[in-house]
Protein backbone atom coordinates (compact mmCIF):
# COMPACT_ATOMS: atom_id res chain seq x y z
CA UNK A 1 0.00 0.00 0.00
CA UNK A 2 1.46 3.75 -1.39
CA UNK A 3 2.11 5.58 1.82
CA UNK A 4 -0.38 9.15 1.27
CA UNK A 5 1.13 12.34 2.52
CA UNK A 6 -1.42 14.26 5.36
CA UNK A 7 -2.80 17.21 4.35
CA UNK A 8 -1.02 18.95 6.50
CA UNK A 9 2.31 18.55 4.30
CA UNK A 10 0.65 19.00 1.05
CA UNK A 11 -1.15 22.11 2.10
CA UNK A 12 2.01 24.72 1.79
CA UNK A 13 2.65 23.32 -2.27
CA UNK A 14 -1.27 23.99 -2.34
CA UNK A 15 -1.66 27.55 -1.04
CA UNK A 16 1.46 28.71 -2.91
CA UNK A 17 0.07 27.84 -5.66
CA UNK A 18 -3.20 28.99 -5.31
CA UNK A 19 -2.41 32.26 -3.68
CA UNK A 20 1.30 32.82 -5.34
CA UNK A 21 4.61 32.05 -3.74
CA UNK A 22 5.02 34.53 -0.62
CA UNK A 23 1.81 33.38 0.91
CA UNK A 24 2.95 31.79 3.62
CA UNK A 25 5.30 34.18 4.80
CA UNK A 26 2.79 35.97 7.14
CA UNK A 27 2.62 32.57 9.27
CA UNK A 28 4.63 32.71 12.47
CA UNK A 29 5.83 29.19 14.59
CA UNK A 30 2.35 29.38 15.66
CA UNK A 31 0.06 30.40 12.91
CA UNK A 32 2.28 27.59 10.89
CA UNK A 33 1.50 24.76 13.90
CA UNK A 34 -2.19 26.20 13.93
CA UNK A 35 -2.57 25.91 10.30
CA UNK A 36 -1.14 22.49 9.83
CA UNK A 37 -3.90 21.51 12.82
CA UNK A 38 -6.71 23.10 11.16
CA UNK A 39 -6.10 21.20 7.84
CA UNK A 40 -5.91 18.22 9.15
CA UNK A 41 -9.32 18.95 11.43
CA UNK A 42 -11.10 20.23 8.17
CA UNK A 43 -9.75 16.49 6.47
CA UNK A 44 -11.59 14.82 9.66
CA UNK A 45 -14.61 17.16 9.66
CA UNK A 46 -14.89 16.08 5.95
CA UNK A 47 -15.76 11.94 7.01
CA UNK A 48 -17.38 12.71 10.42
CA UNK A 49 -19.22 16.27 10.03
CA UNK A 50 -19.65 16.53 14.14
CA UNK A 51 -20.06 20.01 14.91
CA UNK A 52 -18.02 19.16 17.64
CA UNK A 53 -15.17 18.98 15.30
CA UNK A 54 -16.02 22.53 14.20
CA UNK A 55 -15.48 23.76 17.53
CA UNK A 56 -11.67 22.28 17.45
CA UNK A 57 -11.38 24.21 13.82
CA UNK A 58 -12.37 26.92 15.68
CA UNK A 59 -10.34 27.54 18.94
CA UNK A 60 -7.36 26.48 16.30
CA UNK A 61 -7.84 29.07 14.01
CA UNK A 62 -8.38 31.52 16.32
CA UNK A 63 -4.98 30.99 18.05
CA UNK A 64 -3.66 32.34 14.92
CA UNK A 65 -2.98 36.50 13.89
CA UNK A 66 -5.49 37.30 12.11
CA UNK A 67 -3.73 38.31 8.97
CA UNK A 68 -2.86 34.93 9.07
CA UNK A 69 -6.24 33.19 9.12
CA UNK A 70 -7.20 33.49 5.81
CA UNK A 71 -5.08 30.83 4.85
CA UNK A 72 -7.33 28.62 7.41
CA UNK A 73 -10.22 29.98 5.05
CA UNK A 74 -8.38 28.16 1.89
CA UNK A 75 -7.41 25.40 3.54
CA UNK A 76 -10.93 24.17 3.69
CA UNK A 77 -10.97 23.23 0.30
CA UNK A 78 -7.73 21.79 0.05
CA UNK A 79 -9.42 18.73 1.57
CA UNK A 80 -12.88 19.50 0.78
CA UNK A 81 -14.41 21.56 -2.06
CA UNK A 82 -14.77 25.48 -3.00
CA UNK A 83 -17.79 26.41 -1.58
CA UNK A 84 -17.28 24.85 1.24
CA UNK A 85 -15.10 27.38 2.62
CA UNK A 86 -17.94 29.67 3.52
CA UNK A 87 -20.50 27.11 5.28
CA UNK A 88 -17.25 25.23 7.37
CA UNK A 89 -16.00 28.64 8.41
CA UNK A 90 -19.43 30.24 8.89
CA UNK A 91 -20.38 27.21 10.91
CA UNK A 92 -17.39 26.47 13.06
CA UNK A 93 -18.58 30.54 14.07
CA UNK A 94 -15.96 32.47 13.16
CA UNK A 95 -16.26 35.72 11.92
CA UNK A 96 -16.20 36.97 8.02
CA UNK A 97 -12.41 37.84 6.87
CA UNK A 98 -12.05 41.28 5.93
CA UNK A 99 -9.65 40.56 3.11
CA UNK A 100 -9.54 37.73 1.32
CA UNK A 101 -7.38 36.67 -1.67
CA UNK A 102 -8.90 35.23 -4.72
CA UNK A 103 -7.57 31.55 -5.85
CA UNK A 104 -6.01 30.90 -8.93
CA UNK A 105 -8.10 27.80 -9.12
CA UNK A 106 -10.99 28.52 -7.40
CA UNK A 107 -14.16 29.67 -8.81
CA UNK A 108 -14.32 33.03 -8.32
CA UNK A 109 -10.92 33.13 -10.88
CA UNK A 110 -12.94 31.34 -13.04
CA UNK A 111 -15.92 34.39 -13.25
Amino acid sequence: MKAVNPPCKTLPAWLRENLGPGCLGVLTGTDAWALAAAVQIVELYSSVRDPAVLVAFRVVVEEMQPCARELAFHCIAHVMDWDDRFSVWEDAGLPALTQMRICKHGPEARR
